[in-house]
């Protein structure tokens, strides 16, 4: 089993948590998988080991998987040299060649729809981190303005209460003192219009 062919191994659903790696000199390695990691650099370092046996387990501690890597063979969703075709005795030649062909065919597509599909899900599961990210950071600069805008309020000197009120009846008593005649409604003689 190459990196990439334990890239893919490793990145099957269900996504283990924990992997155990058994070396051919019998030692034993635990690696645990973080959220982020990166695929291809987790299958190098396992590929490093030579690992006898690989053992792939969720965050319960139960087995989800097991390889050994030396004696794994391609499998059906693996695209490589194609068998020799065998022709059963009495069958179609033409109808067994088709057929072959479909297989191949099919094998292809397979292979490339789960490609597509764990990549698809890496390129989610990164966009989903940087959103919580942006999210967190978000929130963080709203506390951030929160406290300033308090600090500032807080910072000001205490006025007084009267004040505004105060400025107001000043206003008012001296708009009525000026007013003609002196009645304070502004109305000639007392008589209001």
């Amino acid at each position: 089993m190459d990196i990439p062919e334990l890239r893919g191994w490793l990145l099957r659903q269900p996504r283990p948590t924990t992997v155990k790696v058994v070396t051919l000199d019998d030692q034993h390695h635990e690696v645990s998988i973080d959220p982020g990691v990166s695929w291809m650099a987790l299958a190098q370092s396992i590929h490093a080991l030579s690992p006898d046996r690989i053992e792939a387990y969720d965050k319960d501690g139960k087995v989800l998987r097991a390889v050994r890597p030396l004696e794994a063979t391609a499998g059906p969703e693996h695209i490589g040299t194609a068998a020799p075709l065998v022709l059963p005795p009495g069958s179609d030649p033409q109808a067994v060649l088709l057929l072959h062909f479909a297989d191949l065919l099919a094998g292809a597509y397979r292979h490339s729809t789960e490609v597509a599909f764990e990549r698809l899900v890496g390129l989610f599961e990164a966009v989903n981190a940087r959103s919580e990210s942006l999210e967190r950071s978000l929130d963080t600069t709203h506390k951030l303005l929160r406290r300033a805008y308090q600090e500032q309020i807080d910072a000001e000197p205490p006025a007084e209460k009267g004040d505004l009120l105060q400025e107001m009846v000043q206003g008012f008593v001296s708009a009525t003192q000026h007013a003609p005649n002196g009645n304070g409604n502004g109305a000639p003689n007392g008589k209001a219009g």
